[in-house]
């Protein structure tokens, strides 16, 4: 199992939301979101959050009388909120995940979700599958499971835009085009689209962009210092402290070691300068290793997890990346020709 690192593209489950206007008038597209508060919370307002702006902001709020609250309103569009008693500081571990749409909305009593409308139950029952999931490695299958009855719903471009860090670029591009253009344009999704535009770049066939690094001694050094210099070069995105990357250096240097025409550099990931030099003296590593202590490259090249390799061609073109060390054998022989 490969180890998670702690970057900023993460499951945006709690946080994600967009503004509400709420009436009082009755309308076909009528809604109320109803809901107990813990015995233990005794804030007096119920907020509905937005963090469109990337930081939350109330934007509606009722009183809480007798720990029960409740919302009216009319559901012009399909959206989504945090709902929450207080500030996030006040009571930490409690909120709600709900989305507006026409209908009796309940918010389950200890938090978490909504429930009594279809897009509400299906949020719940998807968010109560991935919290059950052993391993990052199931998650894409969860989500397929989800995705041909909601594809060209709110629901199916919140759940892929929240399982893109676990997916294929590929694969999610080609859902990604799927969503209507009246789902996909909305503001909450705008950050997703843009990143994934972006990740496009960073694909096989694309030249590399440069990423500033360090020595282990602490002198400035890029990764153009390396590649695009005439050499096929792989770089091995890795860290003294994760165990997978550690155990497949052995078999990365046996390999590497057949094919004459490539270089290999080691791009340490928010390691200690000490623990890389401890953990290239045990592993007997001879290339050369430079740190990355601000996890610049991860934010770069768009992968949250190591081991993590990729393969350039000696003019600086991208040729494979986010391959495991059972396949970079096959790689290096169908690109080092």
């Amino acid at each position: 199992m490969q180890k998670i690192i702690n970057i900023t593209n993460r499951l945006l489950l709690a946080a994600m939301a967009v503004a509400l206007f709420s009436c009082g008038s009755k309308s076909e597209n009528g809604y109320t979101i109803k809901g107990t508060v813990p015995a233990e919370v005794s804030a007096e307002w119920m907020y509905l959050y937005s963090v469109d702006s990337g930081m939350p902001v109330a934007v509606d709020s009722v009183r809480i009388v007798k720990n029960s609250f409740t919302f009216k309103g009319v559901a012009d569009s399909v959206n989504y909120y945090v709902l929450h008693p207080g500030t996030f500081e006040d009571y930490p571990a409690v909120g709600w995940n709900v989305i507006l749409e026409p209908g009796d909305i309940v918010a389950d009593t200890m938090g978490g979700s909504c429930s009594g409308t279809p897009l509400n139950d299906a949020l719940k029952t998807w968010m109560t599958d991935i919290e059950m999931a052993q391993t990052p490695e199931v998650l894409p299958e969860i989500f397929a499971s989800y995705w041909d009855t909601h594809s060209s719903d709110f629901l199916g471009a919140f759940m892929l835009s929240n399982m893109s860090p676990y997916m294929r670029y590929d694969l999610v591009d080609s859902l990604a085009r799927q969503i209507p253009d009246e789902v996909s344009n909305r503001a909450i999704f705008k950050p997703f689209f843009d990143r994934l535009k972006a990740f496009g770049l960073f694909q096989p066939g694309n030249p590399f962009t440069d990423v500033q690094f360090t020595t282990l001694d602490g002198n400035p050094v890029s990764l153009s210092d390396y590649v695009g210099k005439g050499d096929y070069v792989l770089v091995d995105f890795w860290a003294s402290w994760c165990g997978p990357c550690r155990q497949a250096t052995p078999q990365v240097q046996t390999i590497a070691a057949k094919f004459k025409k490539l270089k290999v550099l080691v791009v340490a990931i928010n390691d200690k300068p000490e623990d890389s030099r401890k953990a290239i003296a045990d592993l007997k590593i001879k290339w050369p290793v430079v740190s990355d202590s601000e996890g610049a490259a991860p934010q770069t090249y768009g992968f949250n997890a190591i081991p993590f390799m990729m393969l350039f061609s000696p003019d600086g073109i991208i040729l494979a990346r986010d391959f495991t060390d059972s396949a970079l054998e096959e790689i290096l022989n169908e690109n080092l020709k």
